[in-house]
């Protein structure tokens, strides 16, 4: 029985470390989906717990029906993968469109329930199977699926997830169920076992010959050349006549050959500029950037960097590129906001063709500390430049909300910003005061005179109808009417929740239009000054139930910070690092390494009975050290980017520490709350119900509202309230 709650875990931290995996690729990963795919995680595994545990508990031989729905559990976590990838399938989406954000949140509202139910019933099971045997806390199931929990997130990501697809990862739950019950069958020779192997084989067939069929459908109309699994995310190529189109994950890199998008990235900030020696490209340089570049004879050296060293293969494989033995082009592998952190090197033109910012990940390459870092790499008057999603004529207020917010960033470390309208805003940022303030269309063109540059599409007739000055006074008014642009940062990433209601609009979400009534952070504070009064009021005015309320309100709050603090940690080590794919199990797995260990240490104090509710007020004052510990890491980082030795090391081990108490408070909570209860079978799994529960309002409200509209510290800064709210309800009782 020890081994298979180990191997619970185990299915468990796959199944969720490649579903988070397959949410990024599938639907962009913006933050408020992967809050969302953790808030639905959370809330069915507490229903399968707290209420259809309860009535699975009352089965004379748990033990054996836990082994017969095991192998249940692991086809599910398969099926869940296959679902939630085969969705622009099943919506009939073309390749590189994304998936509405209603359609995200429905279809990550049901597509792991039955998995979750389930294993919120095995815990349950597996609780009243250690009762039978003597066991004394829920700890003791707790700490086991923690073990294998925290050892399948980092064999996942260490060793896995640069070798297989996430399908192939996934493969593993089922397998492993499989041949663990059918050695059970083949030890006890007995039948029903074997039955309960037969039938979900069956259905796994099925969905795998499902999940062959939506793959084939998202290239019809293509013929796919590539599809590679990167630690990075997922890189697909296809062609349709002579395009060839890259894909990142749910979204298009680039196609080649597109002049028109090309001529456009390059040519404004060119032109902007009065020297053009030497040039930096991040991102999208493969699909034509650099040939557009290197049209201008003063060039002497081009830059060009990319995370993924798959892009340039691929590319150097599937596109006509004539730049690859021209001796001025040089590739860098690297983030490039890490390049620009350790490289010495200044630049004429810093040419930026990143996503726009609807996650963490691309939301980094539009804020004030990276606006900074690109100023510092750039000679006095040199340009930086950039597109952005815009208006052609009529500019809607949430639209000019978003681009004045960025333009004010990007004014808060250039000396000189201006914005060109269209339907792709061009940006533009100098560092020579008063330099871009005045741009006629006119300067464009005596430019392109004086060097003699051919062009297609960016021609006099379009700079002077984008730069006629009704266009400009128009564009220019729309956003300075805005009242209080944001500024954008690496702590506040207001940006990406901005962008993110504008993507919802054009999609007619109502659930981001729900969202959109939040914007208020007056609003955002008194919801969660109301959560602290409470919780207060809950956990300390006498009356019915106060013995075990104090539990009931520590357990909530652990559950949330726990949470609340994971999620943080995603979000910051995007912001951070720039990317997630591959490291998001190692993390998830720190995480569960921390609860392993503290429900291991807990489960011995239960077990000797030395636990009591001074214990627990002790670990829950302890708490309100961990969110102290991240602001002084993140202040540090902010201080010092890119100067902290080991840093990444840092987020791991918080992360580890968030875990860690969560693992110290359960098993004692729960061994307090079962001596005051007549019938704790039936109650095995109603404390864990509650920590999910208050887990699951961390992941929704933390990732998509708190963080983005109020900053990473503030929210650090009611985390610490709350607990030490908690701990002083818990040291009143003592």
């Amino acid at each position: 029985m020890y081994f298979s709650v180990f191997l619970l875990g185990v299915i468990a931290m796959i199944s969720q470390a490649v579903f988070l995996r397959e949410v990024l690729a599938t639907f962009r990963g913006s933050e408020l989906t992967m809050g969302t795919a953790l808030l639905f995680w959370l809330i069915w595994t507490s229903v399968g717990s707290g209420i259809v545990g309860r009535f699975a508990a009352q089965t004379s031989s748990p033990e054996h029906r836990f082994h017969t729905l095991l192998v249940w559990y692991g086809v599910l976590g398969y099926t869940g993968v296959a679902v939630i990838s085969s969705i622009p399938c099943l919506a009939g989406l073309t390749p590189g469109e994304l998936v509405p954000y209603d359609l995200q949140f429905i279809s990550l509202s049901f597509t792991f329930l039955p998995f979750n139910v389930l294993g919120g019933v095995l815990f349950v099971l597996g609780v009243k199977t250690f009762e039978n045997k003597k066991s004394l806390s829920a700890g003791r199931v707790f700490f086991i699926e923690a073990c294998g929990s925290a050892i399948a997130g980092i064999v996942v990501s260490i060793i896995l997830a640069p070798l297989a697809s996430n399908h192939v990862i996934a493969l593993l739950c089922p397998i492993l169920t499989v041949i663990y019950v059918a050695s059970r069958f083949l030890l006890h020779k007995n039948i029903s076992i074997l039955l309960g192997i037969i039938v979900p084989l069956i259905f796994l067939v099925a969905v795998m010959a499902g999940v062959r069929h939506a793959h084939n459908y998202m290239y019809s109309g293509q013929k796919p050349l590539a599809v590679r699994d990167t630690k990075y995310g997922r890189l697909r190529v296809t062609q349709h006549g002579e395009i060839t189109t890259f894909y990142y994950d749910a979204s298009t890199l680039f196609s080649a050959p597109d002049l028109e998008t090309s001529e456009y990235i390059v040519h404004i900030p060119m032109l902007a500029s009065e020297k053009r020696n030497r040039v930096l490209i991040l991102g999208s340089g493969p699909g034509g950037v650099i040939e557009e570049v290197l049209k201008y004879n003063t060039v002497t050296s081009v830059t060009c960097v990319e995370l993924d060293p798959g892009v340039f293969q691929l590319a150097e494989k599937y596109l006509d590129n004539t730049w690859t033995q021209d001796p001025r082009v040089r590739t860098i592998i690297a983030d490039g906001r890490e390049y620009l952190e350790r490289t010495d090197e200044t630049f004429d033109v810093i040419i930026m063709a990143m996503p726009p910012p609807l996650s963490a990940v691309t939301n980094r390459y539009y804020t004030r500390e990276f606006f900074e870092l690109s100023s510092s790499h750039l000679t006095q008057n040199g340009i930086l430049g950039f597109p952005l999603t815009g208006a052609e004529n009529y500019v809607p207020d949430d639209l000019a909300q978003y681009l004045a917010s960025i333009r004010y960033t990007l004014g808060t470390e250039f000396s000189s910003v201006t914005v060109l309208p269209g339907i792709t805003s061009r940006f533009l940022g100098s560092n020579s005061p008063g330099s871009l303030d005045s741009l006629t269309w006119q300067d464009f063109s005596r430019k392109r005179a004086e060097i003699g540059m051919e062009t297609s599409y960016v021609r006099d007739y379009y700079l002077q109808y984008i730069l006629s000055p009704e266009r400009m006074d128009y564009f220019r008014s729309s956003l300075d009417t805005v009242q209080k642009p944001f500024i954008n940062s690496d702590l506040k990433p207001t940006g990406y929740f901005s962008r993110t209601l504008i993507q919802g609009s054009l999609d007619g979400s109502r659930i981001l239009k729900f969202f959109g009534r939040f914007t208020n952070t007056k609003m955002l504070y008194a919801v969660m000054l109301c959560g602290l009064l409470l919780i207060t009021g809950y956990a300390v005015i006498p009356g019915r139930g106060i013995t075990n309320r104090p539990i009931f309100a520590t357990i909530i709050s652990v559950g949330l910070t726990e949470i609340s603090l994971e999620v943080l940690a995603i979000m910051a080590y995007q912001s951070v690092f720039g990317f997630l794919y591959g490291k998001i199990a190692l993390l998830t797995g720190s995480y569960m390494t921390g609860l392993a260990l503290g429900s291991w240490v807990g489960d011995r104090r239960v077990t000797r009975g030395r636990i009591g509710r001074k214990y627990l007020a002790v670990i829950q004052s302890c708490i309100v050290v961990i969110p102290l510990m991240w602001i002084v890491l993140l202040k540090l980082h902010d201080a010092f980017p890119g100067d902290i030795p080991f840093l990444e090391l840092f987020f791991y081990l918080l992360t580890a520490c968030a875990g860690l108490a969560g693992g110290l408070q359960f098993p004692a909570a729960d061994a307090l709350f079962r001596k005051s209860v007549t019938n704790s079978t039936a109650k095995g799994g109603l404390m864990y119900a509650v920590d999910l529960a208050g887990s699951s309002i961390g992941a929704l409200f933390t990732a998509s509202l708190m963080i983005p509209l109020l900053g990473m510290i503030p929210v650090l800064g009611f985390l610490t309230v709350l607990s030490l709210i908690t701990a002083g309800a818990l040291w009143v009782r003592v």
